[in-house]
């Protein structure tokens, strides 16, 4: 005869402690994203340096010590809003990238795509130029093709952080030009031109760079966010 696996039974009030933090945290993540998400519009509309904590407080309609049971300043409530936004987009493109093998080319459309969404969306690309990102995903993700592709061969660089700082500051640099100068978003090729620069300057072959402009481009099927 079988022994019976052991099942083991909360003790008395577990299952009530559980539930409560379950919705604790639930409920926090929910306050938290309220405020960065009024704080993405106070931002936009004053810029980074302008805002005081009052602004954040009254665009959220919260009380002073709810703001300060999650964030100490305003330059935190800043790197909190740049990671949550800048994350959302790169959760997008790696939704879509994710079955390509080969780092370089999944680098290279992570690249277009990016551009695709600075060239489509111009309160987006204003905002994200204005306070770039810090921390998050967002920084994560290229970094680490940048040097499976080193390892792989696929790219001739000799170190992947510098690597990143010159795909990260040519991008960046393109997306300024985007801004002042609007008439660029007309151009079907811009956003490629910046990802052909970068991939050239990481040292990927003429082939695989032109593999990569060629790659049909798939549709973000999740949403992203925006400033509007």
């Amino acid at each position: 005869m079988k022994s019976h696996e052991h099942i083991q039974i909360p003790e008395e009030g577990e299952e009530t402690v559980n539930h409560r933090t379950i919705v604790g945290r639930h409920r926090r993540a929910k306050t938290e994203a309220k405020i960065i998400e009024a704080a993405l519009h106070v931002f936009a509309e004053k810029g980074r340096d302008a805002p005081v904590i009052e602004d954040f407080i009254k665009a959220a309609n919260i009380a002073r010590g709810t703001f300060y049971n999650y964030f100490k300043s305003t330059n935190e409530l800043l790197t909190a809003t740049s990671t949550w936004l800048t994350d959302d987009l790169i959760e997008s493109i790696e939704s879509e990238i994710k079955t390509i093998d080969d780092p370089v080319l999944r680098h290279g459309i992570g690249l277009r795509l990016w551009m695709g969404k600075a060239e489509s969306d111009s309160s987006w690309c204003g905002f994200v130029t204005g306070i770039w990102f810090h921390g998050g995903f967002a920084l994560k993700a290229p970094l680490r093709d940048i040097r499976m592709g080193i390892k792989s061969g696929g790219f001739n660089c000799p170190d992947a952080s510098v690597g990143f700082d010159l795909a990260m500051g040519t991008m960046r640099q393109g997306m300024i030009r985007l801004i002042n100068n609007p008439s660029l978003r007309l151009r079907k090729d811009f956003g490629n031109k910046i990802a052909q620069i970068i991939l050239q300057g990481l040292g990927a072959s003429p082939t695989k760079i032109a593999e990569v402009l060629k790659y049909p481009l798939p549709d973000m099927r999740r949403p992203t966010r925006t400033v509007d």
